[in-house]
């Protein structure tokens, strides 16, 4: 493996470890204004961060110069994976509840090795989907060891449980179409466009409501929630979208997926660390079967 690919799969798990850090700081903003308010504001609020970090690194040129083909992909991945999959995916924690929506997110590397394998014919490589495989192990044990809250939703009949495939699959899909339309741009300007589209998308569908708007614009008002949505941005949209980005271009479809559904492990470390969570036999056991995934796909 060469070193290129070994940094693109240590991004990834920055990219995990950092939405676990971030969760902490979003849930009181997602408890008192809402998921689709809070994932409009940090979207449009990191959108707004990378533009000035691309302009200062002079990458404007690079997306003015790269063909329109590069340009429709990275930017469909941005209208699948963040626009569609994100609001396919509030709509599955809010039937389903958070640990039941995640369990079936673990299909997400499955199907970008299958849109990448069905389109482009790349077949991934058997050490490396072995790792995969036994990484998702571990998050599937670590996910299925952690209780809802008793105020969670049930399960709601199959609409759930197929909004919570369509964003698996949109995920998984958004990262296969990204990794391809970066042969002439570099992460981080096929960052900033894969943001702005599924920014422009997530606005037009917050028009009609207006609901999410109102509840985006409430995250400013307020000093202390104006604090909190910043840090969160900056950590788990801003910076883990960077780092993300610069994963996807340089790891296999699969491996990147893989690696990038580990925050469920990161966020149970962060749990014990802090007091919050109890360490169990199943959580440690997955934790541990996550990390050796994770070592023979760096082997791979």
């Amino acid at each position: 493996m060469t070193a290129t690919a070994i940094a693109g799969q240590g991004a990834c798990l920055c990219a995990a470890a950092l939405w676990a850090v971030s969760l902490v700081w979003f849930r009181p903003l997602i408890e008192r204004h809402g998921a689709r308010a809070v994932n409009l504001a940090k979207c449009a609020l990191a959108c707004a961060m990378l533009a000035v970090t691309v302009a200062v690194a002079g990458g404007f040129g690079g997306l003015a110069a790269a063909p329109a083909h590069d340009l429709a992909l990275v930017a469909l991945s941005g209208i699948v994976g963040l626009a569609l999959g994100d609001t396919a995916l509030f709509g599955a924690v809010k039937r389903l509840g958070t640990y039941r929506t995640l369990l079936l997110q673990n299909l997400a590397p499955a199907f970008a090795a299958a849109v990448a394998w069905g389109w482009l014919g790349r077949a991934p490589q058997p050490l490396a989907a072995l790792g995969a495989a036994v990484t998702l192990s571990g998050v599937v044990l670590v996910v299925a060891g952690r209780r809802e809250r008793p105020d969670a939703p049930r399960p709601a009949a199959l609409w759930g449980f197929a909004l919570a495939l369509g964003a698996a699959f949109s995920q998984g899909a958004g990262i296969v179409l990204a990794k391809e339309g970066m042969h002439t741009l570099g992460s981080l300007s096929a960052a900033l466009l894969r943001l702005a589209a599924g920014v422009g998308v997530l606005l037009v569908l917050a028009v009609p409501g207006g609901t999410a708007l109102g509840g985006a614009a409430r995250l400013f008002t307020e000093a202390g929630d104006r604090r909190r949505t910043m840090t969160a941005t900056v950590l788990g949209t801003y910076l883990a979208f960077i780092a993300m980005m610069f994963g996807v271009r340089n790891a296999p479809e699969a491996v990147a997926a893989t690696l990038l559904a580990t925050t469920p492990v990161f966020s149970l470390a962060l749990g014990v660390a802090t007091g919050e969570d109890r360490p169990t036999s199943r959580g440690l056991a997955g934790a541990l079967l996550a990390v050796a995934g994770v070592a023979i796909m760096s082997a791979a």
